[in-house]
């Protein structure tokens, strides 16, 4: 396995980790800042291959130190409802603030992406790529602006708001991490 291939996995690895919630009373035993520790490295060896993944590699940082008080803070839990309180305000916007950084650390990493495969004459996954990003982005931005609006709307409407984003937002991020992987394969059997 050549440094791209490493790089591409060591990010998959580390998505995996910003994931998935694995929770022992409320204690998350994969914190999310692990995972982009882990995103930051790899894009510490891809450096060199785009300057897109040197900003990517900027906004995984951010993301990495703004999501250790988040661990602390905790989330809405929308089985018990949605209730306007200055905490569930401020976790909205702190979540609103991580998923706009988070579309911009996406739109650099498959930016970068996109500029590797072009490099290496795989026009096709460029072009799966830059489709990605764009559903991607979209689906990304219309949950976070909609998401406001859940503090001022019945409650089973605001609830089904959050459910169907928050499938659209796991569907979008399978896709990527299915990206990724094919990254990795893609890029396992070239050299540098």
């Amino acid at each position: 396995m050549n440094d791209i291939s490493k790089a591409f996995t060591k990010i998959f690895w580390g998505f995996m980790l910003v994931f998935l919630d694995f929770k022992i009373n409320q204690f998350d035993l994969l914190p999310d800042f692990v995972g982009y520790f882990i995103i930051v490295s790899a894009l510490s060896d891809l450096n060199s291959f785009s300057a897109y993944f040197k900003k990517a590699r900027t906004f995984a940082i951010i993301l990495a130190i703004l999501s250790i008080p988040e661990y602390f803070i905790g989330e809405i839990n929308i089985l018990e409802g949605i209730v306007p309180s200055t905490s569930t305000i401020l976790i909205l916007i702190s979540s609103s603030v991580l998923t706009l950084i988070h579309i911009a650390f996406i739109f650099f990493l498959l930016q970068g992406c996109i500029e590797l495969a072009n490099h290496h004459q795989n026009s096709t996954l460029a072009k799966t790529t830059k489709n990605i990003q764009t559903f991607y982005i979209i689906i990304l931005l219309a949950v976070t602006i909609l998401t406001p609006f859940v503090l001022n709307i019945p409650q089973d409407l605001a609830t089904a708001i959050i459910i169907v984003g928050g499938i659209a937002s796991f569907v979008v991020y399978i896709i990527v991490l299915i990206l990724i992987w094919s990254y990795r394969k893609a890029f396992n059997s070239i050299s540098k």
